[in-house]
């Protein structure tokens, strides 16, 4: 009945006309738009352009992200997957919208990482800068990831106009809409755009049935204003909003998750050199995030070891504010840029449990509350200047930033051990600074080589510093936050060797990474805390190591080998470790000792991957079939320190078949996971409380439908 009822939906958004007839002209169908390339100019970066959702049943950013070179993804359910680019996650990549928009996520598990509070079908281009080498829009140690969800030129659409994005995923029973609507009168500009998601369950290759259903829905709204051709006002509003998002490897669901984005960009630039601007941009985003295990059989039954019902609902209140002044100037061959930017950042939360327990008949009730985080803030100041030169058959750029870091909590949690201060909330700042270079020679028509060298640094977030027992790692340890941290230091080089010449382009990049101060976690005694969550062995605190070495590469190649055929393959893999780490010696569960080892890789490392897609456009039919395999290797450097298990790899085909029949209508149809292959990526989180993988989807197969007029 809903697939019917679909069908009837989408038809009814056709533009039929009588007589009309089809143009004999041939039609290029405009699908994901990926340069696949590690070399963007001289730094290291992947770009992928709009048109994101058209040829593809993924709806979440995440997932999108994973079929770029050495980029993958933590999944702890059907949606919000958590990027990692070249083994490097969370803070250490730093994700921005727009002008510098930084968005908070609200849950210490990382139910709803920075992209999942975007739309995707609001995305222009995704930006992934690999290294320390882009500190425009803030701190960068390990990567950076830019959205940008502003068409260019934006005044320059003088008529109304609207799309319209439909999908049906049969394998996860799932439905999405997404439409937009925008237009210009020479001096104004105005978008507004709303999408809804609704998926369920989704059934592994094995026939098992896993708890991965959302329903997610949002609206964005934007306005420019030209006050003359020289100076311009852009005004945006954000919404997202998500509610029953099924998590089955984290201890709890996300009930709701509300979150308002709103910025302004003024822009004034030199009438006679358009290259010369100045930017002020200003943003506050607000989330509102709450979790509890009301799915869950120890909200409503006893499961053993444990005596109880278990009963736990959290909520948290994230914000983020800040201001960005950029100052861009072209001086003959040069291009310089410079700026100043304040991010303020707030969280506060607490989680409610309570136990429910019988006993010689009688019930016993015992409810506790601690605090996640308590008016804990992040104030950091940046400063930061760049020089770049375009020419032949060099070029050169190089940008230095400065930071002065702030932090601070309301918490009263005070740790101490003979004599020994384990925990107490006292402001610490930070002052740090980060510098790359970039050199490119084109030593042939059709040769590059590239060489980047950086120190990129970022300090400790606010879980890190702040957290108090909660599992958030891989591992079932609670977590205690550590207010003496110091900011995570990387040292890296990247070289790249870029090939391109008419419809062949081959590249490939080496890297090498050193961070000191690396953060981890280290297991604290018994004596000093105990675990508060259940089933949880210890409390590990967060801690700097001495040192991590991470070195991998990319590598590609993309051709056309005749008129209508794409063909392209792109390859990644890094490996890490610490040269020397504690491991924690367990007997039945429980932490007895520890033992020093000598180069244990770095835990939860994504494996030698690559991606293959081939596709033929068949002009007079306006029909573009196409083939795409993602294949990944087992992993099997895995870390002894943290009882890593050793992952399978695999090979997924997907299959899809695009069709233009109108100049206003596209339809895609395909099939993902051809051979329903039972799988699990080695950074998917195991089930909670047991040692199960946590499997992918099996076969769907999914319709899209779009609709420009």
């Amino acid at each position: 009945m809903r697939i019917t009822a679909l069908f009837f939906l989408l038809l009814a958004q056709i533009p039929f006309s009588s007589g009309q007839s089809l143009p004999d002209t041939i039609i290029i169908l405009k699908g994901i738009e990926i340069k696949e390339k590690a070399i963007q100019s001289i730094q290291p970066i992947t770009i992928i352009k709009s048109d994101l959702m058209d040829r593809t049943a993924v709806v979440d950013i995440g997932e999108i992200l994973r079929s770029q070179p050495n980029i993958s993804g933590i999944r702890r359910g059907g949606y919000a997957v958590d990027p990692v680019v070249r083994g490097f996650r969370y803070s250490q990549i730093n994700i921005s919208l727009d002008e510098g928009i930084h968005i908070e996520g609200g849950c210490p598990n990382r139910m709803d990482p920075v992209l999942a509070h975007i739309q995707p079908g609001d995305i222009q281009r995704l930006e992934v800068a690999y290294g320390p080498y882009q500190f425009k829009y803030g701190p960068a140690l390990g990567s950076s990831i830019r959205v940008t969800t502003r068409k260019e030129n934006i005044f320059s659409y003088r008529k109304i106009q609207a799309t319209s994005l439909s999908g049906y995923d049969a394998g996860r029973n799932g439905f999405r809409q997404h439409l937009a609507l925008w237009g210009s009168s020479g001096n104004t500009f105005y978008r507004v755009s709303g999408g809804y998601m609704n998926y369920g369950n989704y059934t592994d290759g094995n026939g098992r049935e896993w708890n991965s259903g959302f329903t997610k829905y949002g609206f964005s709204a934007d306005a420019g204003f030209r006050f003359a051709k020289h100076q311009q006002l852009e005004l945006s509003y954000k919404g997202s909003f998500a509610r029953d998002v099924l998590f089955p490897a984290l201890p709890m669901d996300e009930t709701a998750d509300n979150t308002n984005i709103l910025s302004a960009v003024y822009t004034i630039r030199n009438p006679d050199q358009t290259d010369d601007l100045i930017k002020i941009a200003v943003h506050h985003s607000m989330v509102y995030h709450e979790m509890d295990n009301s799915r869950r059989p120890q909200y409503s039954a006893v499961v053993p070891p444990y005596l109880g019902r278990m009963q736990a609902v959290a909520k948290v209140d994230a914000r983020s504010s800040g201001v960005r002044i950029t100052k861009q100037k072209k001086l003959n061959n040069y291009m310089l840029e410079g700026g100043y930017d304040i991010h303020h950042t707030y969280k506060d939360g607490n989680r409610f449990v309570k136990m429910i327990m019988q006993m010689d008949g009688q019930e016993f009730i015992s409810e506790r509350t601690v605090n996640l985080w308590k008016s804990a803030r992040s104030l950091n100041n940046g400063l930061f200047a760049g020089i770049s030169t375009n020419g032949k058959p060099w070029q050169l750029s190089a940008t230095l930033r400065t930071d002065l870091n702030h932090s601070n909590s309301g918490d009263t949690l005070f740790i101490e051990k003979e004599g020994i201060i384990y925990y107490d909330a006292k402001p610490a700042t930070h002052a740090f600074w980060s510098f790359s270079t970039n050199a490119s020679w084109q030593f042939t028509e059709y040769w590059k080589l590239s060489l980047g060298l950086g120190r990129g640094v970022r300090p400790p977030d606010l879980s890190e510093r702040y957290i108090q027992f909660l599992a958030t790692g891989f591992d079932r340890y609670d977590y205690l936050g550590n207010p003496e941290l110091k900011p995570e230091v990387n040292y890296q080089a990247d070289l790249m060797l870029d090939y391109s010449r008419e419809n062949l382009h081959f590249f490939t990049n080496v890297f090498r990474a050193d961070i000191r101060n690396f953060i981890s976690g280290k297991l604290l005694p018994p004596s000093v805390a105990r675990p508060q969550s259940m089933g949880a062995p210890g409390v590990k605190q967060f801690e700097n190591m001495k040192q991590a070495i991470f070195y991998g590469f990319e590598s590609g190649l993309s051709a056309e080998p005749v008129s209508g055929m794409k063909a392209s393959l792109n390859v990644g893999y890094t490996y890490a470790y610490f040269p020397g780490i504690e491991k924690i010696l367990l007997e039945n569960g429980q932490a007895v000792g520890t033992e020093m080892l000598t180069n244990d890789p770095v835990p939860e490392m994504p494996a030698l991957e690559s991606n293959f897609r081939l596709s033929y456009l068949f002009s007079g039919w306006h029909l573009e079939p196409s083939l795409e395999i993602r294949a990944v290797a087992s992993q099997r450097q895995v870390s002894e320190a943290s009882y890593e298990a050793v992952t399978p790899g695999y090979i997924i085909p997907n299959i899809g078949l695009a069709w233009q029949p109108h100049n206003n209508i596209r339809i895609m149809v395909g099939v993902n996971n051809l051979f329903n292959k039972a799988y699990y990526d080695h950074l998917n989180r195991r089930i909670i409380g047991t040692g199960e993988n946590f499997y992918e989807a099996g076969r769907s197969v999914f319709v899209n439908l779009k609709i420009t007029i």
